[in-house]
């Protein structure tokens, strides 16, 4: 799957609705459990690492977060051997729209993903 396919802005609907459900049992996912959720969805061609991947979670962080305020939702999906966010996540957090500061970590950003879906 590219970007630009006709099925990519399902495809983050679909990430963005896995993401939201395991929030809200306060739990992380690992990059690939995301993949095979996603692949169990119909999206097969979205591999676990680099790539569209790496779109899609950005697109997954933007969607109705247009300004960056809002917590990242990927901000749950770790690497299954360090349990930790890869280093694109922590790039993409200090860039625009989302510009956290320097003092910022992956868990409190990952810490206000739960609560906010544990409110929903």
């Amino acid at each position: 799957m590219r970007i630009r396919d006709p099925e990519y802005p399902a495809a983050v609907e679909a990430a963005v609705e896995i993401l939201r459900k395991r929030a809200r049992q306060g739990q992380t996912i690992t990059y690939g459990e995301l993949s095979a959720e996603l692949a169990a969805q119909g999206f097969d061609s979205i591999p676990p690492h680099r790539g569209v991947m790496t779109y899609l979670l950005k697109d997954v962080c933007l969607h109705r977060n247009e300004d960056g305020r809002a917590p990242m939702l990927s901000a749950i999906v770790v690497n299954k051997a360090s349990r930790e966010p890869s280093d694109q996540f922590s790039g993409l957090a200090r860039s625009l729209p989302f510009s956290r500061p320097a003092n910022w970590s992956w868990r409190d950003e990952q810490q206000q993903v739960f609560a906010q879906h544990r409110e929903e």
